[in-house]
């Protein structure tokens, strides 16, 4: 049995049905996954809290910067910050200087 006669023997149609079935299935997931992430870390007391002190103790480099406006912690060598606010010149605070900037939430939303 040579390569194509393997080939022809395949079920193509079957293959894509199996294929669309999984790619379906794990979209499906993945959005359920997504969306419910927010609302269970709310469920959970004190959980913003505790994130909040696990990257406190978390080593990141002292060139680290916060973004003033989403809060979040950005590289040494970034000069944007990637969730998109803006570039560092603008929005970059000092990681150690500005503790308060990290972890304080609302609603899991951060404020």
């Amino acid at each position: 049995m040579n390569f194509l006669d393997y080939l022809a023997s395949i079920d193509w149609g079957a293959a894509l049905v199996v294929g669309v079935a999984s790619i379906a299935v794990g979209l499906v997931l993945l959005r359920f996954m997504t969306a419910s992430t927010s609302e269970i870390g709310s469920m959970i007391p004190g959980a913003t809290e505790s994130a909040a002190r696990m990257l406190d103790v978390r080593e990141l480099p002292v060139e680290s910067w916060v973004c003033a406006a989403c809060r979040s912690v950005n590289r040494p060598t970034a000069t944007h910050c990637y969730r998109g606010c803006g570039t560092r010149d603008e929005l970059a605070r000092d990681l150690p200087i500005d503790p308060e900037l990290l972890g304080r939430a609302v609603n899991g939303r951060r404020i």
